[in-house]
């Protein structure tokens, strides 16, 4: 027999219940004297650690890469440059498709990464673009990548 629960309660989404008890969680951990995660960041050796944890492999952050050439692709009345970089002797689990702005302003990647071929890739978006970006990163990608198609 279940025990008596007010309807109100019974009828809260279980995310709430959940964010309550991470909320309880959390409360307790701060009370045990445990640091705030965002505090870490700013102490070294944390913020050394989680500085290095961002940083990109040298074949992405020093334009170390084998290339192809750039392409321009007019979006919504814009010319963007389109190019594709991948990681010498692992193109094949390591490539980034990057979109530029006109001019240089911003820039949009798509990164893919894996282990090896028995594993699926990784995506990270970079840059935070917006979904038409994204889906010309994508094309980008599989026109690079047929056989993912």
């Amino acid at each position: 027999m279940m025990p008596f629960v007010p309807g109100s309660i019974r009828r809260l989404p279980a995310c709430v219940l959940i964010a309550a008890l991470a909320c309880l969680t959390m409360a307790r951990a701060h009370a045990a004297g445990q640091p705030q995660t965002a505090d870490l960041l700013l102490e070294a050796p944390y913020r050394q650690a989680y500085v290095a944890m961002q940083r990109f492999p040298d074949w992405i952050r020093r334009g170390r890469a084998t290339s192809a050439p750039s392409s321009q692709v007019t979006m919504d009345g814009q010319t963007y440059i389109v190019g594709h970089l991948c990681q010498p002797h692992d193109c094949g689990n390591n490539q980034l498709d990057i979109v530029f702005a006109p001019g240089g302003r911003a820039a949009w990647g798509l990164l893919h990464t894996r282990t090896d071929e028995s594993h699926p890739f990784l995506q990270s978006w970079l840059g935070a673009p917006d979904e038409k970006m994204q889906a010309l990163l994508l094309r980008a990608y599989a026109a690079g990548n047929p056989e993912s198609r």
